[in-house]
Formats: C-alpha cells, structure tokens, sequence
C-alpha cells in the first residue's frame, strides 16, 4: 500500500496506490493477433498463463469526504475481483476493464494509473527426455518482457 500526497499553492492532492502486488490468472487469458514482423519470438495462444506484478495509484476527488482505509480496500478488491473474473485477449485490454471497472464503481476516484509489466510463463518442452508435458510444467521467466502501462480517467 502507498499513498502520494501533493501540497502546494494551488492545492492538493492524495494518489494511493498499491505496489508490486503479484497476481496471476491461469485460465481464461490469452495473446493472438498481434502485429508480427521478422523479429517476433512470441507464439500466439489461446490459453496462457498471464502474470504481472501490478503497481497502480489513483486520484481521489478533494472536494469528497472519504474513509481512506475503506476506500483502498474496496479499489484494491476490485481490482482483484475485476482481474480474476473476466476473460483476458491481452494484458493491454485488461488493463483498460479493471480501470473501467475501478472508476464505474468508486466515484471518488477521478483516475487510475496502472502499471502491469507482462510476467512470460512458458510450457517447458520435455519431450528430449521422453516426457509429454500437457501445459503442467511452465518455465518463469523474467526476460523478455512487455510493460503495458495505462491511465483511465472519467469522461
């Protein structure tokens, strides 16, 4: 938990926030249709493990009274609820549906702004040892990577 606070002479302002929280969706997440070109590495799949270790903070709305504590917890399960429950096409659409959800949901939030760099888990190919491995055996790893980063405001 985090918590930026801005005070000058044309006011202020409190972004909590939440860093390096791990969290990882094993179903219902996937990457395809990406543009391609003759350096891509990254296969397409339907079905993939998708892991990122969040850092997000938010704008609160000064002019709101507001129960600090209660309020970061209730963003903070949404963002978890939001990011387990929907169907994942990329990294990049979730991060666009949990911000939309943080905001329809906490209006005292005026935005958010996430970081969410894409965390690769890739099958491990055992067949040189004779082993078919059906999506168990993943290899973690922390290179090469995407950082999707985005902010949602209110309209």
């Amino acid at each position: 938990r985090t918590t930026r606070l801005r005070v000058d002479a044309t006011g202020e302002d409190a972004r909590p926030g939440i860093a390096d929280l791990s969290v990882m969706k094993t179903g219902r997440s996937a990457f395809a249709g990406f543009p391609r070109d003759r350096f891509t590495t990254l296969q397409e799949t339907d079905d993939r493990i998708m892991a990122t270790k969040v850092t997000a903070e938010w704008l609160l709305d000064a002019d709101r009274s507001i129960d600090y504590d209660a309020s970061f917890e209730a963003v903070r399960s949404t963002f978890l609820e939001v990011f387990a429950d929907h169907d994942s096409v990329s990294v990049q659409a979730s991060i666009w549906i949990v911000g939309k959800a943080i905001l329809e949901r906490h209006p005292e939030i005026i935005e958010i702004s996430m970081s969410l760099p894409n965390l690769h888990h890739f099958v491990v190919d055992l067949r040189p040892f004779g082993i078919e491995n059906d999506r168990e055996v993943f290899l973690a790893t922390t290179e090469p990577h995407g950082l999707i980063e985005a902010t949602v405001r209110r309209g």
